[in-house]
């Protein structure tokens, strides 16, 4: 089943979903771009992989700039719910900002069964993607709403298994977010896993051929790209 939809809470977001297993669950894919933009690396080709594993996908194209919190909060919120509606699991998985917007929804809805997280936006205080904070609250950018969207701070003994990863040498979202949300993930007991990978730039995506950015094959690195086999194995993990 392939379908688009745009849900009562959307503002220029939309939900495209690629369904074609019965009784399977569901990722829902939130693409990055530092709530500016998206990236569509981290969209049909990471759906594609994972139909192509035996997973149903879904995209949620939310709303960016000059769109602000808490729009995109409510769109995840919804799309996730309408998908728990039609599917047995509803599992989030985010690139960058979308890893933290996967994230908040993950820590605050009871509808998403696990989180994947990729080189994610964590902390809004310390080693803090600022162009995120930037479109994301953009005149709301207090102490208070940094801290309260912070996920290390939103972890707590209700929060759904997690797979997070990173590269050591991310330079745009520094490998000390993911060390923050395993700490915190620890801290509470949740089951997790965390894989930190040696070198590799930010927005990596699928590390294949599918991750070139204007002719940049640098984004091609065969390190990285197996982290697809590796959250299988979680996933399989998980659902034992």
């Amino acid at each position: 089943m392939k379908e688009t939809k745009i849900l009562s809470s959307f503002k220029d977001g939309k939900l495209v979903i690629n369904a074609p297993y019965k009784d399977k669950p569901i990722i829902l894919i939130f693409p990055g771009g530092g709530y500016h933009h998206l990236a569509d690396r981290e969209a049909y080709p990471v759906s594609e992989k994972f139909i192509g594993i035996g997973y149903n996908t879904a995209i949620l194209f939310y709303s960016v700039y000059p769109y602000c919190y808490p729009t995109q909060i409510n769109e995840a919120n919804e799309a996730v719910n309408y998908l728990k509606e039609k599917y047995n699991k509803v599992y989030v998985l985010g690139f960058s900002a979308g890893g933290h917007l996967a994230g908040l929804v993950a820590t605050e809805n009871k509808n998403v069964s696990a989180m994947f997280l990729s080189y994610p936006v964590i902390s809004f205080l310390d080693y803090a993607h600022q162009g995120s904070i930037k479109h994301l609250l953009q005149d709301n950018d207090t102490l208070e709403n940094k801290s309260k969207l912070s996920l290390q701070n939103r972890v707590d003994n209700n929060t759904p298994p997690c797979f997070i990863w990173h590269t050591k040498t991310d330079t745009s979202v520094p490998y000390e977010n993911t060390l923050m949300m395993v700490e915190a993930l620890k801290k509470n007991n949740i089951v997790h896993e965390c894989v930190l990978f040696n070198s590799g730039q930010h927005g990596l995506a699928l590390a294949d051929k599918t991750a070139i950015k204007d002719g940049d094959t640098s984004y091609i690195n065969d390190e990285v790209s197996v982290w697809p086999e590796l959250l299988l194995k979680f996933i399989k993990m998980i659902e034992k």
